[in-house]
């Protein structure tokens, strides 16, 4: 640029036809060629920045303009020629002033576009800005002649001659440079195209790999509003991008979380700490709240935060299944303490049952019969009550049998019907298929009657009561207590008050009621869980405060046949001869006292034994017995059902009744055969469970014959 701009001065000035000999003074030719590529270059190097500000352009232009008017007239100065050269000093500053504003205009159109046709409008502009310069300057110039004047005055000179070759071979290697330096800004220019393309496609990359990320990403601006967020962020919560893009992270927050969130977690973040794991609850769009741990930091550029990182764990299903095992913990922990009082209870009551008996026998009192009615009364309440308890413990003695739910439920809706008010419509609904199921019939009758007992109760202006069977395929969700396989569900839905949210963590917890005092036990929705849970299955609840409540029952599926059951015989309650003697196994004196005063009632004589240990010596005595009846759970070595197996293995002819207020060993008798007698029992009872077991012994007897 510099050099073109010397090289127009001089052809100018070769241009011009002076009527005297001219040489050029070889210094201040060289010198003028030095300040036209300087200034040029300096001007160039300072307004090359895309950034370049405006105070930066007009200083670049007027330094670069007025350097191509000091190359101009060192340029004139170094012409030697006879005569006086004088300027006018107006056009002088007129040729300065346009020098400065054509630089400033070609600087500006020549680094503020990328347009081919303005880069050309630029470089006529500076062409004509220099030329008009130049003759202005020429203009200006005002030459007197000497005829005494020498011709060189002694110094180095050039003639005009020489003066055109050197401009010639300056143009020339002007010519060479701009093609060579063409060349290279072609090459940079792929080069820079190339980059540019490689740059467009990493940031394509970069932008495609964090919104289609599997992980919940967002980014946060100083203001705390979102600025981005990933796709699986989106998915997460259900909303759209436009939805969430602009609002503040903590719109998405429940309540407590925003707090904790604008309390703690957003100070930390500005000063700079980092946030591991901190537990947030995030509401998504349809309203269902989602537990969260969120991780955070600042960026920096400079020392200076620029915005907030962070990404979301989803760990609502690992809360639920905590929460899960929490309550069966909670639940087998109540089980167990439940199941060892209801052992000593049944124990009670058995004596006070007992007791009670044997004064209405004794008594002739017609007053005393009241009372009497009273205890028994209240000894029925008892049992009810450890037998709720014991299905809630899953301690219970289950008779299982195998029914179809379909075929039963018209039963079972007239039984919930005679035990309903009448403003209370029962709906009944069953798939078209086996609906076949291994339960004990009287534990599920009374499951259900405790569901309608409570429905009732939160209709008391009346309602609809719908009772359905449907299959399920259970996967091992948490909220079936990991089950897997095919179930038979029994839903009762009512339309009624429904349950707080706060309470239904604690509704299968027994003792729990959200009825006022004096109107629930809670033992009914215990019992309900605890006959499910021994049964193979399990309970749920869902319930909405004023949209009623529904209560599924799952029990496994079975392809067994259906329990088909036998007409009862006749039992003899009289006392008659001497039957033979009974080895009564119990380790409760009192107990003991009762149940031999049945066993004589029926004609039994009876031998004791307080332990299993005892009982075994009384066998080895060879003492022929009708039948042993012990108690499940008794202290030593030897517990009741082991003495039940030794009996069966090496006394195979004595007959063994089992009697129990609680073990966790009974179902394990059951599934074994052995015949098991629930405490308190009274001679009824007992008598009708003696009989079973003699007639089962001789069914033995004649199949081994």
């Amino acid at each position: 640029m510099g050099g073109g701009i010397w090289s127009m001065h001089f052809i100018a000035m070769l241009a011009c036809r002076m009527p005297m000999p001219v040489g050029y003074d070889l210094g201040l030719t060289v010198l003028s060629l030095v300040v036209a590529v300087v200034v040029t270059g300096v001007g160039f190097y300072v307004i090359g920045t895309r950034r370049a500000t405006v105070l930066q352009l007009v200083l670049s232009g007027l330094f670069m303009g007025i350097g191509i008017v000091a190359m101009h007239y060192t340029g004139m100065a170094a012409v030697l020629m006879p005569a006086e050269l004088r300027y006018d000093r107006m056009l002088v500053a007129l040729s300065v002033l346009i020098a400065v504003a054509a630089s400033i205009a070609a600087l500006w159109l020549a680094f503020r576009t990328a347009v081919v046709w303005q880069k050309i409008l630029a470089a006529i502009v500076m062409g004509a800005a220099i030329s008009g310069m130049h003759y202005t300057g020429m203009a200006a110039a005002i030459f007197a002649a000497h005829a005494n004047v020498a011709h060189v005055h002694g110094v180095a000179s050039l003639a005009q001659t020489d003066l055109a070759l050197a401009i010639g071979g300056i143009t020339f290697v002007i010519l060479i440079l701009a093609l060579v330096a063409s060349i290279f800004d072609r090459k940079f220019a792929v080069l820079a195209e190339r980059e540019t393309v490689l740059l467009r496609e990493s940031e394509e990359q970069l932008r495609r790999l964090y919104f289609e990320t599997p992980l919940p990403l967002h980014v946060i601006g100083l203001d705390g509003r979102i600025e981005k967020v990933s796709d699986t962020w989106l998915n997460l919560l259900g909303y759209t991008r436009e939805e969430v893009s602009g609002r503040a992270l903590t719109d998405f927050m429940s309540t407590e979380s925003k707090r904790q969130y604008d309390e703690i977690v957003w100070p930390s973040l500005r000063r700079g700490e980092e946030v591991r794991e901190a537990e947030l609850r995030f509401v998504r769009k349809c309203g269902e709240v989602l537990d969260v741990l969120l991780s955070a930091h600042e960026e920096l550029s400079n020392g200076k935060p620029v915005r907030t990182l962070g990404g979301l764990v989803d760990i609502t299903a690992r809360k639920r299944a905590e929460e899960a095992l929490r309550r069966s913990q909670r639940m087998e922990a109540i089980g167990q303490l439940t199941g060892g009082v209801a052992h000593d209870f049944n124990n009670l009551l058995m004596v006070v049952n007992g007791a009670a008996e044997k004064l209405r026998r004794t008594l002739s009192d017609h007053r005393a019969v009241k009372p009497l009615e009273m205890i028994a009364t209240a000894v029925k309440r008892g049992q009810n009550l450890t037998s709720h308890l014991l299905s809630f413990a899953r301690r219970q003695t289950l008779e299982a049998i195998v029914i179809d739910l379909a075929e039963t439920l018209p039963n079972l809706a007239e039984m919930l019907r005679r035990a309903l008010r009448g403003d209370i419509e029962i709906r009944t609904q069953a798939q078209d298929c086996p609906c076949r199921v291994r339960a004990d019939q009287g534990e599920l009758e009374l499951a259900l009657l405790n569901l309608g007992v409570n429905a009732r109760d939160a209709m008391p202006d009346g309602g609809v009561l719908a009772l359905s069977i449907r299959r399920a395929m259970l996967s091992g969700g948490s909220e079936v207590d990991g089950l897997q396989g095919d179930f038979l569900v029994m839903e009762l839905t009512d339309t009624g008050a429904g349950i707080p949210p706060e309470a239904l963590p604690r509704v299968f917890d027994p003792f729990f009621t959200t009825k006022s005092v004096g109107k629930g036990t809670g033992l009914g929705l215990s019992q309900v869980y605890g006959f499910a849970q021994q049964s193979g299955g399990t309970a749920t609840i869902r319930s909405q405060a004023g949209h009623g409540t529904t209560v599924s029952i799952y029990l496994p599926a079975t392809d067994a046949p259906i329990h088909v059951e036998q007409k009862p015989t006749s039992i003899d309650y009289g006392v008659g001869a001497k039957k033979g003697t009974v080895l009564l196994g119990e380790d409760s004196d009192e107990v003991a006292a009762v149940s031999a005063e049945y066993l004589e009632q029926l004609g039994y004589g009876v031998d004791h034994a307080a332990n299993g240990s005892d009982a075994l010596r009384k066998l080895q005595g060879r003492q022929p017995y009708a039948f042993v009846l012990s108690d499940i759970l008794m202290p030593g070595s030897v517990a009741g059902l082991d003495l039940a197996w030794i009996v069966r293995l090496h006394h195979s002819e004595i007959p063994i009744l089992l009697v129990t207020g609680y073990s966790d060993k009974a179902q394990q008798a059951v599934h074994d055969g052995f015949p098991v007698v629930r405490k308190p029992y009274d001679l009824e009872i007992l008598s009708r469970a003696i009989r079973e077991l003699h007639a089962k012994s001789s069914e033995q007897v004649l199949s081994a014959e």
